[in-house]
């Protein structure tokens, strides 16, 4: 085994007989470290991309979050939100209670969910308002969508009459001339604009008015919002908290709560990882010719060595050791470029999004890395290994 590695290292990195086979080796270690290069740094960017895609696309979706497996509505017992606030990675809760309501202003009419939150809503979730703020907790306030806002006119921001909202009332036998809605005003204080899907039918206001207007309990709510700790694992909180508060309450992490567009996103990236794939594989062809042009070279030495006793399986190793150190070499130094490069960006952000003025997005992930070593592993140890089969050949002749 020692003979193969130290055979194997001269005949990778010793002089040559012939310029040519070592600019070919060379070559095929350059192309190995610019495909790696390449492979690390897509992944890093598509890692990135779908980070900033998913901030604004979802930036009102919780981490976590908890609502009654039977019912719309359910009591926050104190007991069962002590229990998820006890949780060591969970970081803050906040209560919301959603209802579909007419909104009307002057002679223009539209219809949202609106969402109740309370004080921590701000502070759980990552969406921030376009125009204005969250206003107060206790106060008749809005926070529209900016796609509800233009269906009601631009002039309702801010305006001092501000905007109805309607309720139908539930039928009562025992009520004559009933109003078939309940109506309260309510300020448009902020605008937020996310993606048409959520700005053209939500808007937040305050939990307490929703409540009032909806005349339910003090304590009643849709869903809890939970924001976990940085770097908490969402599926293993999730399956805590099931533990903790039995089939009563369906809990869901931020991926289940969007499961197209992350089924969407997983696709794209074994798509983009198969395409990697192939170009690492075409480069390993250089690893292939550069293995063949060596043997060629070596011939004679080989038949020597044969004479002396070594063993085919034994050449073998050699040129396929000689595959795993060219290619290792091209790898190691292309990889360590591309997370360089990767972390360079992201703490100085070099490179911007045409137009925008947005740093180009950019993740170091774990799985990004160990996507490219495997990968590239796999391959390199079955190209070096079929590579290094025609030594048999060569020798017969």
């Amino acid at each position: 085994m020692r003979f193969t590695r130290l055979l194997a290292l001269r005949y990778t990195f010793g002089l040559r007989e012939k310029v040519a086979v070592t600019l070919i080796s060379r070559f095929a270690a350059f192309v190995i470290g610019v495909a790696v290069f390449a492979f690390f740094v897509v992944l890093s960017v598509f890692g990135g991309l779908r980070e900033f895609g998913l901030k604004f696309t979802h930036a009102f979706d919780p981490d976590i979050r908890i609502s009654s497996a039977t019912k719309s509505l359910f009591h926050i017992n104190k007991d069962v939100f002590m229990g998820v606030q006890n949780h060591p990675e969970v970081a803050l809760i906040s209560a919301t209670l959603s209802q579909e309501m007419m909104l009307r202003f002057e002679d223009r009419t539209a219809f949202a969910n609106i969402i109740g939150v309370d004080s921590l809503f701000s502070a759980v979730i990552e969406g921030e308002t376009m125009v204005g703020d969250w206003g107060q907790p206790d106060a008749y306030e809005l926070v529209l969508g900016a796609g509800v806002l233009s269906q009601l006119d631009g002039a309702a921001y801010d305006h001092p009459e501000g905007i109805r909202l309607l309720v139908p009332n539930k039928r009562d036998a025992g009520v004559l001339n009933q109003q078939p809605f309940r109506t309260q005003s309510a300020v448009v204080r902020g605008v937020f604009q996310i993606g048409a899907s959520i700005d053209e039918n939500t808007a937040y206001a305050p939990i307490a008015m929703v409540r009032e207007i909806l005349r339910t309990g003090e304590n009643h709510a849709n869903a809890l919002y939970v924001k976990l700790n940085d770097g908490a694992e969402a599926s293993a909180v999730q399956q805590d908290l099931e533990k903790i508060l039995g089939t009563a309450y369906e809990i869901k992490t931020k991926a289940e709560l969007n499961p197209a567009l992350y089924k969407m996103l997983q696709t794209e990236r074994v798509a983009v990882i198969a395409i990697l794939t192939l170009v690492v594989l075409i480069a390993l062809f250089n690893v292939v010719g550069a293995i063949i042009m060596t043997l060629l070279e070596k011939k004679g030495n080989l038949k020597t060595l044969r004479q002396l006793g070594a063993t085919v399986p034994s050449l073998r190793r050699v040129f396929f050791s000689q595959g795993l150190l060219l290619s290792g070499l091209g790898s190691g130094v292309g990889l360590l470029l591309a997370i360089l490069v990767v972390w360079l960006q992201k703490v100085f952000a070099f490179f911007s999004i045409p137009g925008s003025g947005l740093p180009y997005p950019v993740a170091l992930e774990w799985s990004s890395l160990w996507t490219v070593v495997l990968v590239v592993g796999g391959l390199t140890t079955a190209v070096s290994w079929l590579a290094s089969g025609v030594v048999k050949n060569a020798i017969r002749q």
